[in-house]
């Protein structure tokens, strides 16, 4: 008899799941943004919307939670239900949470969807005019023996990281002040508070087109497409190359036949000529990755990321 009524059981929790995933997406769905409006992921999120709603055939309602360089909000996403209902946008800000040891999640903790796009980070300072290469930057920073005070989206974000990374690369001095958005750290920049960013072109390319911020260097093994007169660090002569990743993650346990839903949807969006031309006028190249290569994608990258973090809390 138990044995009956567990598999009973069994089926019944079955047949509730295939019914779930057939309705589905039955109401709106939820997009959690770890950061301000304005910022590079926010932007993404935005761009990205209305291509998916047209895809999933419902509303997706953005909701910015922002603070402690994503934790906030990346807590809140994975706190949800798995249901389909709520997804967040994972970036290498995920694992360099990790790696600070300041958050309860793991990269375990997400189903990650899919990757979207790819882009570099830029180190963009503010209108000098003994700052218009990385040499002349390098040479008037060494001479003065000042830091560089270089503008981060948030404490622990992969920009943090990141701007760290920069400053042993190229033997500066560089203190980062986190902020809760790449659009506030980019105003700090322009009034002068700080010295500059280190975001990425879709954060910066408005400051950049404006003769507010001046670019110095990205980190992508090639130029980015927004800043084509922009040397990589590579060009510039040294070994270092990391790019940002932004995608699309639910809490973990969400159901494989609703993941596929999601799949088909973004597939589409990113077919969408609506949102080719967004992610081209942000200067982020559309690279979507799937599945098993996703699977394999996160483990490459979070790992050195996860253990820099790691690095520098100790």
């Amino acid at each position: 008899m138990k044995k009956l009524l567990s598999v009973f059981g069994a089926a019944t929790m079955l047949a509730s799941s295939m019914t779930m995933a057939a309705d589905y997406p039955s109401k709106n769905i939820e997009f959690i943004v770890p950061w301000s409006a304005g910022g590079g992921a926010d932007n993404v999120v935005r761009a990205l919307q209305p291509s998916l709603e047209k895809a999933l055939g419902t509303t997706i309602v953005v909701r910015n939670l922002s603070g402690g360089g994503g934790a906030v909000g990346f807590s809140r996403a994975i706190a949800s239900k798995p249901d389909g209902y709520t997804v967040t946008i994972p970036t290498n800000a995920t694992f360099t949470l990790e790696g600070l040891g300041n958050v309860a999640f793991t990269r375990d903790d997400f189903d990650y969807i899919a990757r979207v796009l790819v882009e570099p980070y830029v180190m963009a300072v503010r209108k000098n005019d003994a700052w218009q290469d990385l040499d002349s930057l390098s040479s008037d920073l060494k001479s003065s023996g000042k830091p560089l005070r270089i503008g981060a989206s948030g404490v622990g974000s992969s920009t943090h990281i990141v701007s760290l990374m920069l400053g042993e690369a190229l033997g500066l001095d560089i203190e980062v002040i986190p902020f809760d958005s790449g659009s506030a750290a980019v105003s700090a920049a322009m009034g002068g508070h700080i010295d500059g960013v280190v975001l990425n072109p879709s954060e910066v390319i408005s400051a950049i087109n404006g003769d507010r911020l001046t670019p110095i260097v990205t980190t992508g093994e090639e130029r980015s497409s927004a800043l084509p007169d922009t040397p990589t660090m590579e060009e510039s002569g040294y070994d270092f190359e990391l790019s940002q990743w932004r995608g699309i993650a639910a809490p973990k346990g969400l159901d494989p036949a609703i993941e596929a839903k999601w799949v088909e949807a973004v597939k589409q969006a990113v077919e969408d000529p609506q949102f080719q031309k967004a992610a081209r006028s942000m200067g982020s190249d559309i690279s979507p990755l799937y599945g098993e290569e996703l699977d394999q994608f996160v483990e490459k990258t979070s790992k050195p990321l996860i253990e820099e973090a790691r690095a520098i809390r100790q």
